[in-house]
């Protein structure tokens, strides 16, 4: 049991740091940041996500806002590859737009997904929305 518990702690203590980092990230932004997909986001993009026979599409951690005439938004991407034994379950951040008066007949804009090999955070910061400001020292 102890080392279940030394475990669930680690895991509560890098979710803490990663939501911390995503707020700010966010904040550079000028968007806004929700542990959770409030905008139910998945079922918007379940049709066009880039990954063919991708399942199981979960949204988390969202930044949103509005650029200009769309809606703009950066997430994290869970869902399943694979069929029968060689399920896998992957981890991406992506980006996805829609136009701010859409109307229900309008097709889906497609989802775009930052490279896998970078850790999450960095994926985020390569779908940056704006270019973000050099910081001098």
């Amino acid at each position: 049991m102890a080392l279940t518990g030394v475990a669930a702690l680690i895991e509560r203590i890098s979710r803490h740091r990663r939501t911390r980092a995503l707020r700010s990230l966010a904040a550079q932004w000028r968007m806004t940041y929700s542990p959770h997909d409030l905008l139910r986001i998945a079922p918007r993009i379940a049709s066009v996500f880039p990954v063919p026979g991708a399942a199981d599409v979960y949204v988390v951690d969202l930044i949103y806002g509005t650029k200009g005439d769309e809606y703009r938004y950066v997430f994290t991407a869970e869902y399943t590859t694979g069929v029968i034994r060689g399920k896998r379950r992957q981890v991406r951040a992506a980006t996805f737009c829609e136009p701010r008066g859409r109307d229900g007949d309008q097709s889906p804009q497609p989802v775009s997904l930052a490279p896998g090999d970078l850790p999450l955070l960095e994926q985020y910061r390569r779908l940056a929305p704006l270019p973000l400001p050099v910081q001098t020292e």
